[in-house]
């Protein structure tokens, strides 16, 4: 990212941050030592983007601030706990999933085809990736267990 793209982003964010209105115009007012003239901006295609996306983003926070205060507080508190129960559970299937496909990979080790899955998932090493993250792959241990139990 070239610095005046990098100025303008944190010049962005600043603006979003104290609700001042985004346009090319309020940009140039803003960074009159980086850019003189809204010519400067909206010919460069990244930064017009650029700003595009962050009036984009500050009119969805407007707006969302606008449906939030035509709400009564006992209906947001309903709708806070609606999304509350909702994230609960999912991570109630997040965890049934995991433990889920700890048990196929263990029983597909124990059928002697662990090598074959693990062969399909090298060419996806993101995914693999993933998967230890969350844990969902056994470790070496159980695995070594399954062999084991097999002979």
């Amino acid at each position: 990212m070239t610095d005046k793209l990098a100025l303008l982003k944190q010049s962005l964010e600043a603006m979003v941050t104290e609700n001042e209105t985004v346009t090319t115009r309020a940009v140039i007012r803003r960074m009159a030592d980086v850019f003189k003239h809204p010519t400067d901006i909206t010919r460069n295609a990244q930064r017009r983007a650029l700003v595009g996306a962050y009036a984009s983003k500050q009119e969805h926070i407007r707006n969302s601030i606008e449906r939030s205060a035509k709400r009564s507080s006992a209906e947001l508190e309903r709708l806070l706990a609606s999304k509350n129960a909702e994230i609960v559970r999912m991570q109630n299937e997040k965890k049934l999933l995991i433990a889920s496909h700890r048990a196929m990979i263990l029983a597909t080790s124990q059928l002697g085809g662990f090598d074959v899955w693990k062969r399909f998932f090298e060419r996806y090493q993101a995914t693999v990736d993933s998967l230890d993250e969350m844990k969902a792959v056994p470790n070496a241990c159980a695995l070594a267990d399954v062999s084991r139990d097999r002979t």
